[in-house]
């Protein structure tokens, strides 16, 4: 243990020397503000005390109790200065100032210790016009905040950390749906010079800022698998994604650039608003709200990605990372529209359970009576395998076909139809 004042040889004030615990590894010298050793000695007595109650968890730290006095307003100037320095987008900074601006205006929160859990639950019952996935960005925005405070030693704990989330799936202001392939048709067949951004965002579901802020340089048309490279600073989870590109969107793309040379210019030179998107959805024959009273904005074009990705059952946890979630819920729940999956289709695949297995088996050899294909044995040889496929909408639930003598009941010379009663009776 190290304890001791003295004044250096060029100075008339007093210093402390300390290292006060034995397992620490850093020798602290602090000015005792004085040329008296009296006080000196009686300054060094208080900042001892004070170590010691700190250390014990009598009081905050010295940095959380001068950071106490000032306003959460400083505090929230110089969070959005780092945010800024780590690469944080403007748009991200400003909603962030927005947000927490309007709860230290509204709450009353003028220094830290103002900042409660009830403040805030209060605040957000008293603003139930808010959305639900709104109130919960603020909370989101002020957790930033003091989270930034705590890691940085100016608030012992985040005052919001045990505040929960509003539930939001189910209970969106705006229920949107998807485009069905024949409304996509007529939509592209008139959008003119919007063409091309129509395609970009229902074949990769970017969002329409996303989109707007895309530049040549981002786009990588003469590979083998053409892409587009999304930057962090213009994604709403400020990560980079890589995203392919489907041939058509490509083609419109590459017949857009034409002899562009600068790299830098925005792909796209104005992005549709929602206004001009209503003429074109009126021009297109397509309801901008249906009977359901969904919508059919622009972010429908991301929810038709969505919707177009189960179709083509593509597994949810692809399709979640394909649309940059970070809930699989959000892509089941919100970006999915049902009413365009064919789920009927899947009554096709239920047993009969009052009728003998032969029957079932003759009442699925009908051509245009089911949707599933059985299986089918054929010899070969070496004949090429072909596999055969539904013609109709329900691809992914046709049955394997199985190839060869060994793999079905044909004998070494020939063919053998499948026992379909006994095969079912084994299963």
């Amino acid at each position: 243990m190290i304890n001791t004042i003295f004044k250096p040889k060029d100075s008339r004030i007093w210093r402390w020397k300390f290292r006060l615990q034995p397992g620490d590894t850093r020798i602290e010298d602090v000015s005792l503000g004085t040329s008296d050793k009296q006080v000196a000695e009686k300054n060094r007595a208080e900042l001892l005390r004070q170590r010691e109650h700190e250390r014990a968890g009598f009081i905050p730290p010295k940095a959380a109790r001068d950071a106490a006095q000032r306003s959460l307003s400083e505090h929230l100037v110089e969070f959005l200065g780092d945010m800024r320095r780590r690469g944080k987008s403007d748009k991200y900074l400003a909603n962030l100032q927005h947000r927490c601006g309007t709860l230290i205006a509204d709450c009353g929160w003028a220094l830290p210790k103002d900042a409660t859990a009830d403040s805030f639950q209060r605040w957000r019952q008293e603003h139930q016009d808010l959305a639900p996935k709104t109130a919960n960005d603020y909370l989101e925005a002020a957790r930033c905040l003091f989270n930034w405070m705590q890691k940085n030693g100016r608030v012992g704990s985040n005052p919001l950390f045990c505040v929960e989330k509003v539930q939001t799936l189910g209970r969106e202001t705006r229920q949107r749906r998807a485009f069905s392939d024949e409304e996509m048709r007529r939509l592209l067949d008139i959008a003119g010079d919007y063409r091309a951004v129509y395609l970009t965002a229902a074949h990769t579901g970017l969002r329409r800022s996303e989109i707007a802020a895309l530049k040549w340089s981002d786009l990588v048309l003469d590979a083998v698998t053409p892409f587009v490279q999304v930057r962090a600073s213009t994604t709403k989870n400020d990560k980079p994604a890589a995203m392919r590109l489907h041939p058509e969107v490509a083609a419109a793309l590459a017949a857009l650039k034409g002899n562009a040379g600068n790299e830098q210019e925005p792909v796209f030179k104005r992005v549709p608003r929602i206004e001009r998107f209503k003429r074109d959805l009126k021009k297109a024959g397509i309801t901008y709200q249906d009977a359901k009273g969904h919508f059919a904005d622009f972010h429908s074009l991301r929810k038709t990605f969505g919707t177009n990705l189960a179709k083509a059952g593509v597994p949810s946890r692809i399709a979640m990372a394909l649309m940059r979630h970070s809930d699989r819920r959000l892509m089941d729940k919100i970006y999915t529209d049902e009413n365009l999956l064919g789920t009927w289709s899947a009554f096709d695949l239920l047993p009969a359970f009052n009728q003998p297995a032969s029957q079932i088996a003759s009442q699925i050899l009908v051509a245009g009576g089911q949707n599933v294909s059985l299986p089918v044995t054929t010899g070969g040889g070496s004949e090429v395998a072909k596999t055969l496929v539904n013609t109709g909408e329900s691809h992914v639930l046709t049955l394997p076909v199985t190839m060869g003598q060994n793999a079905g009941n044909g004998g070494s010379g020939g063919d053998r139809t499948r026992n379909l009663c006994r095969d079912r009776a084994a299963l």
